[in-house]
């Protein structure tokens, strides 16, 4: 099975800079633990310059997923229950106004699954091992179709099934680079 990761095309130079709420702990909610919200829908504000062009995509990664209704639409139709969502505003800094509307995605599963005979370790500066290249032992998956990887919990990873149903959507700014094409300096 292949695998891919499921993130907006980088770097989105025409997103808008998107302040994280104080109740959005960004550790955490990589982790997979569920915010405790004050209230819904959670405002993000957003720095908007007049004279940008800004352009609202169907994934917006400020360091958490936010998803667009068609790209939440398309994993709820393709069987993906493992994300919890909240309703957010994304609202012009200054004015106030109601930019857009997304979900924010807690992706709830952290596996554990690099092969590690196949995966390329290498070392930082700092004398710390980092993982430079990696492949996924399908076995150590759990059978689920998207999840966060255990080794870089940044990243989400979708089978490639999901990946070709996925891929038949017109979205705008999203990327499936294969688990292959993932590198890091060390």
């Amino acid at each position: 099975m292949n695998y891919y990761i499921l993130d907006e095309v980088s770097p989105n130079r025409y997103a808008p800079y998107l302040e994280l709420p104080d109740e959005i702990d960004l550790i955490e909610s990589i982790m997979g633990k569920k915010p405790q919200f004050d209230y819904l829908p959670i405002k993000m504000e957003a720095e908007i310059d007049e004279d940008e062009k800004i352009v609202y995509t169907d994934i917006i990664n400020p360091g958490v997923p936010l998803f667009s209704n068609k790209m939440k639409s398309a994993l709820d139709a393709v069987g993906i229950t493992n994300i919890d969502y909240y309703p957010v505003e994304i609202i012009d800094e200054d004015s106030k106004e109601l930019l857009a509307e997304y979900w924010l995605g807690i992706v709830t599963d952290i596996v554990s699954c690099i092969d590690v005979e196949k995966s390329v370790v290498g070392e930082t500066a700092m004398g710390q091992s980092v993982i430079t290249e990696f492949k996924i032992d399908e076995n150590k998956t759990r059978g689920l179709n998207l999840f966060r990887f255990h080794n870089i919990p940044g990243l989400m990873i979708i089978n490639e099934d999901v990946k070709n149903k996925l891929a038949t959507q017109d979205f705008e700014g999203v990327s499936f680079k294969h688990t292959d094409k993932y590198s890091r300096k060390a």
